[in-house]
């Protein structure tokens, strides 16, 4: 368990806290690891939510699918960090998302009952915990902006200017939700006009000269 501690001292729910104080909360806090493997399926869209998930190890994405089969990528995370903190406590708390296990993963589970205790007991966790939960929240605000508002042009080059490389064009038709063809013709149409240029890293933004 020390192994894990000295890593998810580092998530932003535990900033500020020492190890001592995050070795006693484990220490009395029933808990369980698991590890998946890539491509694991972690938790299905319309699970129940009643664990608070950490990713001590590892990345993950979400994904959203329709009855016809169509997929969209979410968001992308890396450990270590909360998982769909918004839902462990709403009223229907049922997973909105699928979560995959992009890498190996290491998973913290914490029952949601017995982690209410945990931010009952300490203030800058809690506030930590709801700092995190608002964050997400405007985060995925600004996706859904991203999908309502903005054209698939504007937002290859958000995505860009955001992650400064595309490494794969099949992946970010699956972020964008967007058919691969569509997608190959904007990127075609940003390269003619050298607003683009493919490297050994991948496809990026020209730089200015």
């Amino acid at each position: 368990m020390e192994e894990i501690i000295d890593i998810i001292i580092k998530a932003p729910v535990f900033s500020g806290c020492s190890k001592e104080s995050i070795r006693e909360i484990f220490a009395a806090t029933p808990h369980r690891i698991r590890n998946k493997n890539e491509g694991s399926v972690i938790a299905y869209m319309g699970d129940k939510c009643e664990d608070v998930m950490m990713l001590v190890k590892g990345t993950i994405y979400t994904t959203m699918t329709n009855q016809e089969g169509k997929e969209v990528v979410i968001e992308t995370l890396t450990a270590p960090t909360l998982l769909a903190p918004a839902f462990v406590y709403a009223q229907k708390n049922i997973l909105p998302v699928n979560i995959i296990a992009k890498e190996q993963t290491t998973l913290l589970y914490i029952s949601s009952t017995a982690f209410t205790e945990v931010l009952h007991s300490d203030k800058l966790l809690m506030m930590n915990f709801i700092s995190i939960v608002s964050d997400r929240c405007q985060r995925l605000s600004r996706r859904l902006n991203d999908f309502a508002l903005q054209s698939l042009r504007e937002r290859v080059v958000e995505y860009l200017k955001a992650h400064q490389k595309i490494t794969s064009v099949g992946w970010l038709a699956r972020v964008l939700g967007v058919a691969r063809p569509s997608l190959s013709r904007v990127l075609s149409e940003l390269k003619s006009e050298g607003m683009i240029e493919r490297t050994l890293e991948g496809i990026e933004l020209k730089k200015r000269k």
